[in-house]
């Protein structure tokens, strides 16, 4: 018993009091996130489209209204503050998501679909920039574990109840994830205050020292999306990403979708992705160790690998037994990528632009969400096991390209103000 508190205050060591709230909201949030996960099984199922239009919804959800949710998401955390985001975020979910729940037309459930997605994800560059306002560069790869740790336990939580839910009544998924958001919002407006800015603004390494956030001038923020576009680098790292979530994506659309091919019961779906989740809560007490001083390249291209062969492991069977062990294949690529994408994003970002940096590295998720549901479905239909096969490859793919950006990426990343060095010079010359 005393090994065990002392493992525990090791690994909440330096975390303040306000990060485990915003850790509480995300799990209750995720608690109750059941339509994300059973969206393409309800919509051929229940209401009888096709597995074509189930990806187009899932990708115009989560990958278009997304993309949109989070990129306007890391500019509003940054100019109106990450508290008030969050709270619009989830209120306005709690809205479409009743409406999408008793949605009947083909076009009013792209449209609400479309909006769940985008007023959902315009917290997530909030909740990672306030992550990352409020803990110690030493303790950010932690913070970032335990958030992707509270995701993956609300999800197996989730996907076990959906799958029972669904036998009494669909429109119970998109009712109980409203309350959950609801309860989120709740939470972040009791126990979440906005923080106080004390980052150094890295806009003049000579300068005077000044507040980031909205102390920072008109100027500096102004500029914020060429300094990002500029970053080399950092687009990479992005891009990378976006290849890499096309095949994670595949769990949300495809997978519910060739477990009901394979004449397996919806549930099964739901203890799948409670497997997930399982694995990744006892998982979570071990990779953080693991990849401690481990060079990040290697450890995101292993990631791709594993991710890629996880769902390749779907084109030589279709048993609940292939589905067991492709879910713990690419449970084990999704948290090594979990533990060092988001905290080498935040390593790469300059102070005082926290929320746009976490906004781009974040939109690589709602892309590929525009993409792998879409083009995963239409591949499911009329290629069958060459989607999986394509994960494989696509995987290779990502892995090669992380090893070989490597390089060039750390060394931006041990700049000490993490600022792009086309911005360094600029503003250095710059007399105002």
């Amino acid at each position: 018993m005393t090994s065990l508190r002392q493992r525990v205050a090791r690994a909440t060591e330096g975390l303040p009091k306000v990060f485990w709230f915003l850790w509480a909201s995300i799990l209750i949030s995720q608690l109750g996130s059941f339509v994300i996960l059973f969206m393409a099984m309800y919509l051929t199922k229940e209401r009888g489209f096709s597995e074509s239009f189930a990806g187009l919804v899932v990708g115009l959800a989560f990958g278009g209204g997304g993309m949109f949710g989070v990129l306007a998401g890391g500019f509003i955390a940054d100019f109106l503050g990450r508290r008030r985001t969050l709270l619009a975020g989830n209120l306005a979910t709690v809205v479409f998501m009743v409406a999408l729940g008793f949605a009947r037309e083909r076009l009013s459930i792209l449209l609400l679909a479309t909006a769940v997605g985008m007023a959902s994800n315009m917290v997530r560059p909030a909740a990672g920039a306030l992550m990352v306002d409020i803990t110690d560069e030493e303790h950010r790869a932690r913070a970032f574990s335990f958030q992707f740790w509270a995701v993956n336990l609300g999800f197996s939580v989730a996907g076990a109840m959906a799958g029972f839910l669904i036998e009494v009544d669909y429109v119970l998924l998109f009712l109980l994830d409203a309350g959950t958001t609801l309860l989120s919002a709740l939470l972040v407006f009791f126990c979440v205050p906005e923080p106080r800015p004390t980052g150094r603004s890295t806009a003049r390494e000579d300068g005077p020292e000044r507040e980031a956030g909205p102390n920072t001038t008109r100027k500096e923020r102004a500029g914020g999306v060429g300094v990002v576009l500029r970053d080399r680098p950092f687009l990479t790292l992005v891009g990378l990403a976006v290849l890499f979530c096309v095949v994670f994506m595949q769990h949300m659309s495809t997978l519910p979708m060739a477990v009901q091919q394979a004449g397996l019961p919806p549930a099964t779906y739901g203890w799948l992705i409670a497997l997930n989740g399982v694995a990744i809560v006892v998982g979570q007490l071990f990779v953080p160790r693991l990849i401690r001083d481990r060079r990040p390249e290697r450890i995101l291209a292993l990631a791709s690998v594993l991710m890629g062969g996880g769902f390749a492991i779907l084109a030589a069977g279709r048993s609940a037994a292939f589905f067991v062990v492709s879910v713990l294949v690419w449970t084990a690529g999704e948290m090594l990528n979990a533990a060092t994408g988001p905290a080498l994003a935040a390593r790469l970002s300059p102070d005082h632009m926290r929320g746009r940096y976490q906004g781009f590295f974040t939109v690589s998720y709602n892309m590929a969400g525009l993409v792998g549901p879409s083009l995963g479905g239409y591949v499911l239909q009329h290629g069958g096991d060459a989607l999986w096969l394509g994960c494989l490859a696509l995987g290779l793919l990502t892995g090669l390209g992380h090893l070989a950006a490597g390089a060039a990426r750390n060394k931006r990343a041990a700049q000490p103000s993490g600022e792009p060095k086309e911005r360094k010079m600029a503003t250095q010359g710059d007399p105002s």
